[in-house]
Formats: C-alpha cells, structure tokens, sequence
C-alpha cells in the first residue's frame, strides 16, 4: 500500500514528470492544454518536468476529461501516449528486458518517479496479479478512476509492444464504475474489464512472467540497470525488492555473498552495505527471508526433493536446512509438507 504520510497533503507539490504525455493527449483530443496547464500552476523545464499540487492534478484531469469529450476518452489517450520522456534509461530497462520477471524492478522505480502510484506484482499459484495503489487525496471515485485508467492503457500498451496479442491476461479489475465514454474505446486493452471490484488490477497467467522477450538484450539490460542506480535515488524498499527478485532468479545468489549481489547491482559492497544500513535493513535477514519464501514454494510440489532443495539454497547439507527451517516456522520441512497435503520424496520428520 501507499505511504500517506510520504504522499504528503492535498495542497503539498509532487512530480509532473509526464507533462509531455498530457500536452501530446491534448493535441490528439483537439485542445489547447495551455490555460489548463496555468490554472494548475504548472511551469514546465527545458525537460518538460515540473511540480503539481495534488489538489491541481486531479482538476487537471477532470477539466481534460471534459475538453476530450464526447469524442475521446481523455485517461486512455493519456496512458497510449505516455512514454519515459523524461528518464530513457527507464525505457530501454524494459525494452532490453529477457523476461518480464526481470523487468519487475522498474515498478519500483517508477513508483519513485511517480510519488502518488504505487505498482507491484502478487504472485499466487498459476494466476497472479499486477496491483494498482493510486492515492491522490481526492473523495471522488470517478476521478481517481480516471487516473487508474490512464495507467492500466499505459500498461497495456507495454504488454502489446512487449509480446503482441496474447490471452495470458485473464481480465482486469477496477474499483469503480467507468462511464460509457471508457467502455466504447477499450478494445486496444487486452482482456475483459469487471467493474466495482475490490482492488485495481490485472489478472494474468503466473507463467507469463518468465516467457522469453523478443526484444531481450542482456548486456544493454545491465547497462540500463547500471544508469537507473545513478539517476535514481534507490530508497530502502526499493533496493530491497532488487534483491529479493534476484534471489528469487538466480537462487545461487544465495551462497555466493553480498559481493556477487553488489556485482548484479551494479554498485560497490560497502556502498550496498551501507545503503541498507541505512534504511534498518540486514543483508543476512532479506537473504534468511528469500530462503524461506523460496523454501516454502517448493516444498508445496509433489516433486520437490529435501536434498536438492539444500542444495539450490546455498545450505551446506540438508541437516542445516532442516534446522534453518525449523526455526523460521517451528516445523521440520517433512511437517510442513505433511500441512500443506503434499505428498514427500525424500524426507523423513
């Protein structure tokens, strides 16, 4: 969920880091977002990013919704048009991405460039679930639909370019009712849309995270990587989560050191070090957790074998996992499995 507290009050500044996309939809819908753009008090920099106050962004966008109207649906020009104008390193990342697993960081970071979003992705089984927190203070649910509108286009768009027509998206979620306008110009997202849900999401096949791309470039991939570390500001949660997604990757990480990890991050182990101590964070403890998370995924297939799970996760022998395990949960891994209703190989309690 969203930090309020860093989300800061309704009259508080934010980013506009996509004032190019909205002045290109405007074009595109037939008018002029000049005035509109100086009723909100937005000045833009020779990089087309300014500041917004919340309360201005989203009257910005309902006094665009107005102006497209009848003809356009204003939130889904927008999120078509969107692109990294104002960080292409951000652009490249996903484009070079092997797999969209590996483009997952890039959440995170756009997360940071856009304060009143959040995006992750929930894993579960053979469905999971790309969510969609979006706070900007505003009681009126059509408004901020508006804006969860423009992301989910922006989003299929991404999914269109990255992997042509596929139906390993099931549906998509909102919390509100989209008007008539929205529901006639929705045949460029790719799955169905179910209305008055309880999240804002989309719904998808969990295989469809570690499809191969076509347009995978590993080497300038990292590169990508290496320029975001620097432009970015890499908060503590962020950092975090690179690390999990690759431990969860490559779980050989696991057993090689904070050095390997720092090598894959692109940044010097005491500089990695140091940023975690920074935020309370513990290298040990995220690589205890990973090991966990990774332990109890596997011990829920039927053929998962107690030795070579040791094995993958850097344990010298299956004697040291079963303590390890047992003191995460207070289980051995064969009661565990024996919970779960999964038959064993290769264990004994």
């Amino acid at each position: 969920m969203l930090d309020t507290a860093r989300l800061g009050s309704p009259t508080s500044d934010m980013p506009f880091v996509a004032a190019n996309a909205w002045i290109k939809a405007a074009m595109h819908c037939r008018f002029n977002i000049d005035p509109l753009f100086a009723e909100a008090g937005v000045k833009l920099g020779t990089n087309n990013v300014s500041v917004i106050r919340r309360q201005a962004l989203t009257r910005l966008m309902q006094q665009c919704v107005n102006q497209a109207a009848p003809h356009y649906h204003f939130p889904l020009v927008l999120g078509e048009l969107f692109a990294f104008d104002h960080l292409p390193a951000l652009e490249t990342f996903l484009a070079t991405s092997p797999t969209l697993r590996q483009a997952l960081p890039a959440l995170q970071w756009a997360g940071m460039t856009m304060p009143n979003m959040a995006l992750r992705v929930e894993e579960s089984g053979a469905q999971s679930a790309l969510l969609l927190d979006i706070d900007l203070h505003d009681n009126d649910p059509a408004v901020r639909g508006y804006f969860v509108e423009s992301v989910l286009a922006a989003i299929s768009k991404i999914v269109r370019l990255a992997l042509g027509p596929t139906d390993l998206i099931h549906h998509i979620e909102v919390r509100h009712q989209p008007d008539a306008l929205f529901t006639s110009h929705t045949s460029a997202l790719p799955a169905p849309i179910r209305t008055r849900q309880a999240r804002d999401a989309a719904v998808f096949a969990t295989r469809l995270l570690d499809m191969p791309l076509p347009g995978a470039a590993p080497g300038l991939h990292q590169r990508a990587q290496a320029l975001l570390n620097q432009q970015l500001p890499v908060s503590g949660q962020a950092l975090v989560s690179q690390i999990e997604h690759h431990f969860k990757q490559n779980p050989a990480l696991l057993c090689q050191g904070i050095e390997r990890m720092a090598e894959r991050l692109d940044l010097h182990p005491r500089t990695l070090q140091r940023r975690l101590r920074d935020e309370g964070q513990a290298y040990t403890e995220i690589q205890a957790q990973c090991r966990l998370a990774l332990a109890k995924v596997a011990l829920q297939g039927p053929r998962c074998n107690i030795e070579s799970l040791s094995n993958e996760l850097g344990f010298a022998d299956r004697h040291s996992f079963t303590r390890a395990f047992r003191r995460w949960t207070g289980l051995s891994p064969s009661a565990f499995r024996q919970s779960q209703g999964t038959a064993e190989q290769g264990d004994t309690p």
